[in-house]
């Protein structure tokens, strides 16, 4: 069973959807997601490196996929605050560009200097643009498009699912098209398995298996159907994940994880709630609880080390069971608090946690001391080094306590500890000592009794400087630093 949920991703690819489906047989009652709150959900996407994307009143969070299914809190995505996006979106992890529906229209931008660019307006052939390619399928009518919705991607964003609505009509249909030159789309084509009801928020798994939500049954709810891709003649069938008496308006899957956006209402069978995300109960992953000794972290990192998403898998790597069988017949000890595990789940945090940290510098300006080196913001606390130094001698004990005084005032969250240097020293140097001055601060708080696995540790460099070309040795301090803010 392992072995099998392990090459899920993979096997979806090969095998006909209905098989396809097995694994969420158990997902019938779906298990309402600890993720929830006030407000309604929405516009289920997928994100940077694994990442989900929800919105809630119009805020945009960032999550990620744990291995129990559930979804993991992780940031309020500020960079899409200031982008129209409606609902759903798509992410095309190969250009770092997304495309969003805006009042019925596509548009699309790139990711750059740690910001969207301006949206432009996506074009494509027989809907804004003319017909330059061949075109044979008589039975769509791109021309005849006036609004499209809730984009997805496929085959490595070389082709894009999205709903629209043809000129003439109300209801939506899944439409696809495949990538053209430059930034433009091919003439799309209509599925053969729409209907005169809605077909919206398609979402592709394995390039073989389509789910769109519809509401073509008797009971005119918005069920969840898939599709096998692949067929000779595809056909649309009702997922397990769907219910009788609610509905369901958009899935993403990671990895063989689900997740779908429903109206059922929380150990009330029948009854409809807010919309509310909810995750399909499979078996869960074997894994064995190996812990982690500070010998597995290293003294220091490669010189090499350039960008975050380098250094944030430097920092615990997970003992595998021959590692920790061979610890323990020698008698090593190994730390019992099960470690925080950065596989790629944590490396899809990578992008949101520096978004974070540069935009966050503006607050150190408004920071006020609690000790001599320790001074707090509205979200983080902040340790100032010395120059070219990340040790931790006894003249800080005060500042330590202050900052251990700062995590147990939340005994059970989980905090994230990145080092900054100054603008002297080379790139590759000062890299390397962020993330030392970062361990320095990781270690000293375990050591006082912080769980390993409440903290999680990085650096930055000399990105997110606080004083730009910093004059003197007290603006310089400024910049050389390490803060730890709650996840």
């Amino acid at each position: 069973m392992k072995k099998f949920f392990g090459l899920f991703a993979l096997a979806l690819s090969v095998l006909p959807a209905q098989a396809a489906e097995e694994p969420f047989e158990d997902g019938r009652e779906l298990i309402y997601s600890s993720i929830n709150s006030y407000g309604v959900e929405k516009g289920l996407s997928l994100y940077k490196r694994k990442q989900v994307i929800f919105f809630r009143n119009d805020t945009a969070y960032v999550v990620a996929v744990s291995k129990s299914s559930e979804l993991d809190p992780f940031w309020i995505a500020k960079e899409l605050e200031n982008m129209p996006v409606d609902d759903q979106f798509a992410y095309d992890d190969h250009a770092d560009k997304i495309i969003f529906s805006s009042v019925g229209k596509l548009y699309y931008s790139y990711w750059k200097d740690n910001s969207w660019s301006r949206h432009k307006r996506l074009k494509m052939e027989g809907v804004n643009l003319k017909m330059t390619h061949p075109y044979n399928d008589a039975s769509s009518q791109p021309d005849k498009i006036e609004r499209m919705f809730h984009p997805t991607f496929a085959k490595g964003g070389d082709r894009m699912y999205f709903a629209a609505v043809s000129k003439g009509r109300t209801d939506l249909d899944i439409w696809y098209a495949d990538r053209g030159p430059e930034d433009t789309w091919l003439a799309p084509h209509r599925l053969t398995v729409n209907t005169e009801a809605n077909e919206e928020h398609p979402f592709v798994v394995g390039d073989s298996l389509l789910y769109f939500s519809s509401n073509r049954a008797e009971n005119q709810r918005a069920n969840l159907y898939y599709v096998d891709l692949t067929a000779e003649r595809p056909e649309a069938k009702i997922s397990v994940l769907s219910g009788l008496n609610s509905d369901e308006i958009g899935i993403v899957v990671v990895d063989d994880r689900a997740h779908l956006i429903s109206n059922r209402c929380q150990n009330r069978p029948g009854k409809v709630c807010d919309d509310n995300i909810f995750k399909a109960q499979i078996v869960k992953r074997e894994q064995r609880e190996a812990g982690i000794s500070f010998k597995d972290i290293p003294e220091t990192f490669p010189k090499d080390v350039a960008s975050p998403y380098d250094v944030l898998p430097y920092v615990f790597r997970t003992m595998t069971e021959a590692e920790a069988d061979s610890a323990l017949a020698r008698g090593e000890k190994l730390e019992r608090d099960r470690l925080m595990r950065l596989d790629s789940i944590a490396k899809a945090k990578a992008d949101s946690v520096l978004w974070v940290a540069l935009n966050s510098v503006d607050e150190n300006k408004r920071a006020k001391m609690l000790t001599t080196n320790v001074a707090k913001t509205e979200s983080k606390v902040i340790f100032y080094f010395d120059s070219d130094d990340d040790r931790l001698s006894d003249k800080y004990a005060d500042d330590l306590d202050a900052i251990v005084q700062y995590i147990k005032a939340d005994p059970n969250g989980k905090f994230l500890i990145y080092g900054f240097t100054d603008e002297r020293g080379t790139d590759k140097y000062n890299q390397n000592l962020s993330v030392r001055r970062a361990q320095s601060v990781f270690r000293a708080l375990c050591e006082k009794g912080v769980p390993t696995s409440n903290l999680l540790f990085t650096g930055f460099g000399e990105r997110g400087l606080v004083i730009k070309k910093a004059k003197t040795e007290e603006e310089h301090q400024k910049n050389r630093r390490v803060e730890i803010r709650k996840m």
